[in-house]
């Protein structure tokens, strides 16, 4: 069976992440984490920084993390972003091809209000997207017919030695007296 990617939502509240983590079985490769702020406190905003490397340093060359992330961003008076950096959700795949290894990946939540900085760890684990091919099974009927024609035949065959007898039989009794 093949696998449709999908997001997973983990909201970033002024509280912590929800849900805090995923447990194993749920996501896979090619899966997404869609992280979306929701703390609409003045003055906040959200990051996530991700130990790819699982050395317990959050900062380093093969990690990684997400923009800071805004409640909101302003807009012109076309619809556009004032500030094309701005964002408010942000898509991170779960792939090697992303720098992320299948297994438990360790991830910081960083919340900045007013100045003041809170981190918080949660754990995201993920799988290799495994596709198990099931035997063929025979599709075509043409076993089930070729019985269903064999059956047919007897019965066939069957009825024609029944007629004969019943033709034949009395000729028989009849030429013997």
């Amino acid at each position: 069976m093949a696998h449709e990617p999908k997001e997973y939502t983990i909201l970033l509240k002024d509280d912590g992440v929800t849900p805090n983590g995923v447990q194993q079985g749920i996501l896979v490769t090619t899966d997404y984490l869609f992280f979306y702020n929701v703390d609409s406190r003045e003055n906040t905003s959200h990051r996530v920084l991700i130990d790819a490397d699982s050395d317990g340093n959050y900062n380093g060359s093969d990690d990684t993390s997400t923009a800071w992330l805004y409640s909101s961003c302003e807009l012109n008076e076309t619809g556009m972003k004032e500030d094309p950096e701005c964002e408010v959700t942000e898509l991170v795949l779960l792939d090697p091809s992303n720098g992320l290894l299948p297994g438990n990946i360790s991830m910081m939540h960083q919340i900045m209000h007013n100045g003041n900085s809170s981190e918080s760890v949660f754990i995201v684990t993920f799988s290799t997207d495994v596709h198990m091919t099931q035997p063929m099974q025979n599709t075509d009927s043409g076993g089930d017919a070729s019985a269903e024609s064999n059956d047919s035949m007897l019965k066939l065959v069957l009825l024609f030695s029944l007629m004969g007898m019943t033709v034949i039989l009395p000729k028989l009794l009849s030429e013997k007296r």
